[in-house]
């Protein structure tokens, strides 16, 4: 559902008039010599094509996948670049991340390996509510390391959180169940921004940069780069919030669940598949093969009758539209290389935020919170499609070195401030009918210790590492 659909159709009508408005003023206004920030004619439609489509995605006046499937459209009917620009998302591994993620997912779920988990977990996170919300946060954690799709975690383990809930004498509807349930929800996505296949907005910067041509990081050092502070610290920070907001009062104990019957030989064959992947996703620095590929290699396994991790016709079953969604940003980051509209943004941009070679710690920081605020207007994925793009020339006008300027970027998009940010946390909202102010809550104050504390620390790690 488009966010337009709970807006006043006034409302709606409004901000499509302001986003036509915009969107012929970079159009019209070159030609008439009064190009906004010096933008020449020749960059000027494809400008207008990407302000329009980062105002479809930011506004939601269109589902994410039909504003993609319009952006390809316009673009090759008015040839502003070649196919394989505007398509470079589809070849790209992170389109083919997601995709396997999904699959994934849907044979964690069929096999019942989830609901094995479920049962596990619930016997060992104790029987108080206190250390189930932490264990749940924890099991969120983990699972961002073994499926590589945000969208297809929180699918599998919303039922596995309520079930949680229910078993710690938490209906669907009261405020401790929705609390565990967004324990692992939560858990699950934010700090998966530090894990470099387990979110979209990770997966559609690799693209990005593989599109460009430039060195794209491994996972062990994207995870050593990002994880200890923005994951690790982050979900230590995640605990004290959620025990502040829902940990409070006197707590009735449980007793504890019978064993879970032992796995079946599907199960245990394919949590084998994935404990191999896993090892691969860990080593990639070692063997140099994509995180994609390697998550691909499960999908295909999956997806072989012989084994049957699937149902039948699983493919007829998966939600294409994140797929779509993340072809299109990664082919609109690729048009902004092709038009020149690079060098465009950079100087507006860098104008607005005021960077100064050489005060790399402020370079940083104000990179970092630039990011924040395109995350703002723009939702997540917004991020890399606007700054990945942007990297050398924000490298070439702070001084900082380009793994320096992509961890910035991943600082910036891992702050999440208001939950119509993250398509994931929407989906999870409408699917585990989670209040949204108790979501709200929990991403403001989580994005406020972050800004306060996170950052320095993460300055300093990065000190330490060598990166800055």
């Amino acid at each position: 559902m488009s966010a337009a659909t709970a807006r006043p159709p006034l409302v709606t009508a409004l901000i499509a008039g302001l986003l036509l408005i915009v969107s012929a003023a970079i159009r019209l206004l070159p030609e008439a010599g009064m190009a906004p920030g010096g933008l020449s004619p020749a960059a000027a439609p494809a400008a207008t094509l990407v302000v329009m489509t980062l105002g479809l995605w930011a506004t939601g006046l269109l589902p994410e996948s039909v504003t993609a499937l319009g952006f390809f459209t316009i673009a090759m009917l008015t040839g502003l670049a070649p196919p394989e620009v505007i398509f470079s998302g589809l070849t790209s591994s992170a389109f083919w991340l997601i995709f396997s993620g999904l699959v994934i997912g849907v044979a964690v779920r069929h096999s019942g390996l989830g609901a094995w988990i479920a049962g596990h977990l619930a016997r060992r996170v104790g029987t108080s509510y206190r250390g189930a919300l932490l264990g749940a946060l924890a099991f969120g954690l983990v699972m961002a390391f073994l499926m590589p799709s945000a969208m297809g975690r929180i699918v599998l383990i919303l039922p596995i959180l309520a079930a949680l809930g229910e078993h710690l004498g938490h209906q669907p509807g009261d405020r401790r169940h929705a609390g565990m349930m967004l324990a692992g929800v939560i858990g699950t996505f934010l700090p998966s921004f530090t894990i470099l296949p387990a979110n979209v907005p990770n997966n559609i910067m690799v693209g990005i940069l593989e599109a460009a041509g430039a060195p794209v990081p491994s996972f062990s050092t994207y995870l050593m780069t990002n994880f200890p502070v923005l994951g690790l610290l982050k979900t230590l920070v995640l605990a004290g919030v959620l025990l502040a907001l829902y940990g409070r009062g006197r707590q009735k104990p449980v007793t504890r669940p019978d064993r879970p019957a032992p796995m079946t030989r599907d199960q245990r064959r394919l949590a084998l598949v994935l404990l191999v992947a896993l090892g691969f996703w860990m080593t990639d620095a070692l063997h140099h093969i994509s995180p994609a590929w390697v998550s691909m290699t499960v999908a295909v396994i999956c997806l072989i009758p012989r084994f049957a991790f699937l149902p039948p016709r699983a493919l007829q079953t998966l939600n294409m539209e994140p797929i779509f969604y993340a072809g299109g940003v990664i082919g609109l980051g690729a048009l902004i290389v092709h038009a020149g509209l690079g060098d465009w943004l950079a100087a507006v941009l860098l104008d607005a935020v005021g960077l100064q070679p050489g005060d790399a710690v402020g370079n940083f920081l104000r990179t970092g919170g630039l990011a924040t605020v395109v995350a703002l207007a723009t939702t997540l994925p917004g991020v890399p499609a606007i700054l990945t793009p942007l990297t050398g020339d924000l490298a070439a006008a702070t001084g900082l070195s380009t793994p320096a300027v992509l961890a910035a970027q991943v600082m910036g998009f891992s702050t999440v401030i208001l939950p119509y940010q993250a398509p994931p946390l929407m989906m999870a909202i409408l699917i585990g009918g989670l209040p949204i102010r108790d979501v709200a809550k929990l991403c403001l104050l989580t994005a406020i210790v972050t800004i306060l504390v996170l950052w320095p620390l993460q300055v300093l790690w990065l000190r330490v590492i060598g990166v800055i």
